[in-house]
């Protein structure tokens, strides 16, 4: 059975355009407790000096791409709603078959894409081809104990009302694969990223699950899954004052 990180038809759900991602990435952004940027973070360990080629595979609409002026990027992504919002050169391919001659970028990064790859170790073979010697690949993704928190809220829900559970983030590719990147990338060493959501109220927690599996939930179950989830996040609220959400995250950094 297709892992639904990688159905077509999830994909095309969330990826048609940015606005579901949108609202991941400023949950991020503004309910996070790690004050460094995470591409900030990530750009660090990329390391691209100014002149280099930099190729961004499931770039989305770029979040990156602000802090890489000096850098010659292109983004490459399946999706022409996602690309649609980046201002670099861009293709639309996939990342299992780069359209691109061997060696010839700097620098590859596929940041929080590969778990939506259906074969893992080809989208790996071709971000290594396309790497030159002597250049470096990124590849972050999440932990599979990520956002433990809120996952045990949703599974619960989830079950009282008979529908299926979505702890998905990092299953088909999380911080604990090293061994597979290895069979690509022998060299390869992971670095950890570690955050956490702070809420003070339960309505950013609700537009997050919501963007990212309520079309999962059987129509006429959805306002139910979603206020069983905000009575939950409100309970732990007004019990602790927050309700706290460890994230963890990272990259795998490859020389080639």
């Amino acid at each position: 059975m297709t892992s639904r990180l990688a159905d077509p038809m999830y994909l095309r759900f969330q990826y048609a355009d940015d606005q579901k991602l949108r609202i991941r990435i400023e949950t991020h952004e503004r309910y996070s407790e790690n004050p460094e940027p995470f591409t900030s973070w990530v750009l660090e360990r990329v390391a691209a000096r100014p002149g280099m080629s930099v190729l961004d595979v499931g770039s989305g609409p770029g979040q990156y791409h602000g802090q890489m002026g000096a850098l010659r990027v292109i983004a490459l992504d399946m999706s022409a709603g996602m690309l649609s919002k980046v201002r670099v050169p861009r293709v639309q391919a996939d990342a299992q078959h780069l359209p691109f001659a061997a060696g010839s970028f700097d620098r590859v990064m596929a940041n929080h894409v590969l778990y939506h790859v259906p074969d893992m170790p080809r989208a790996l073979r071709e971000l290594r081809r396309v790497a030159r010697p002597g250049g470096r690949v990124v590849l972050t993704t999440n932990s599979r104990t990520t956002m433990a928190p809120l996952f045990a809220i949703t599974d619960t829900v989830a079950s009282e009302l008979g529908v299926a559970g979505e702890r998905t983030v990092g299953l088909r590719f999380g911080l604990e694969d090293l061994e597979l990147v290895r069979g690509t990338f022998p060299t390869a060493t992971v670095d950890v990223y570690e955050d956490a959501f702070v809420f003070i109220s339960p309505e950013p927690v609700l537009a997050y699950v919501a963007s990212m599996w309520i079309e999962y939930v059987d129509a006429p179950k959805r306002g139910e899954f979603l206020r069983g989830i905000e009575r939950r996040v409100g309970e732990q609220i007004e019990r602790d004052g927050v309700f706290r959400v460890p994230k963890r995250s990272g990259c795998f950094v490859a020389e080639v």
